[in-house]
């Protein structure tokens, strides 16, 4: 688990060069890309510190160029045809995207972010939304009105125990307050809203999360996320 303290919104570095933790290639395990294969940029830290959380960004980190990164994905990628990139972390947004975003878009790469929903993107008025998929995660009572706007779908982890009658978490991943909601537009056919039970290491506690999970999207119609990635033991 990472409890470290958070760190600040970073502003665009020399040459347009990332705080990049890992590149690698595996199958994207949830979310509305499920199944299919994708190389994984992971950058380095994040604005939040969540107590549960699972995800390793902060023990190996460098910096990165633009051509570096997008070389390193076509290494990484073992297909014959482009792979799904998926950009997460750590807190994606706290650096600027926009030229990894763009270059890759001219390499007709199909780009997935995967965010927190707390920072809007550097020069958010000329982020080119249009060239990516975003999914929010959200973790704290607030979503910037830019990727709340932008937003292709939204993922919420749940646990029996923490649950509002909308079906979905009274708090999420130790942090304080209720996880915002999307503003509203998600009931047409996107965005989605994407719910996936809280391993907590527990069988019994596991099975029950998993319960909760299929009996909220049965009653409010969400997507079923059971995070394929951690059945079959993938990176």
């Amino acid at each position: 688990m990472n409890n470290q303290e958070p760190e600040k919104q970073l502003l665009s570095s020399a040459a347009g060069a990332l705080e990049v933790h890992s590149i690698f290639y595996s199958i994207q395990g949830e979310g509305p890309f499920v199944g299919r294969p994708a190389v994984f940029i992971r950058l380095a830290g994040c604005n939040l510190a969540c107590p549960k959380c699972d995800t390793d960004y902060t023990s190996k980190r460098k910096n990165v160029s633009v051509d570096l990164i997008i070389h390193a994905v076509s290494l990484a990628n073992k297909a014959t045809t482009k792979p799904l990139v998926v950009i997460t972390g750590g807190e994606p947004f706290r650096q600027d995207l926009a030229p990894l975003v763009k270059a890759l878009a001219s390499l007709r790469y199909q780009i997935q972010i995967e965010t927190n929903g707390t920072l809007a993107p550097i020069k958010t008025d000329s982020f080119p939304f249009h060239l990516v998929t975003i999914v929010c995660s959200p973790k704290t009572p607030s979503i910037h009105s830019a990727i709340d706007g932008n937003a292709r779908a939204f993922k919420y982890v749940i646990s029996a125990d923490s649950l509002a009658s909308d079906g979905l978490p009274i708090s999420s991943m130790g942090q304080v307050g209720v996880p915002a909601r999307p503003a509203g537009h998600w009931l047409l056919a996107w965005p989605s809203i994407f719910v996936q039970p809280l391993d907590e290491g527990d069988e019994v506690k596991n099975r029950l999360n998993v319960e909760a999970a299929i009996e909220v999207c049965m009653q409010h119609g969400y997507t079923l996320c059971v995070q394929i990635h951690k059945l079959y033991a993938l990176e």
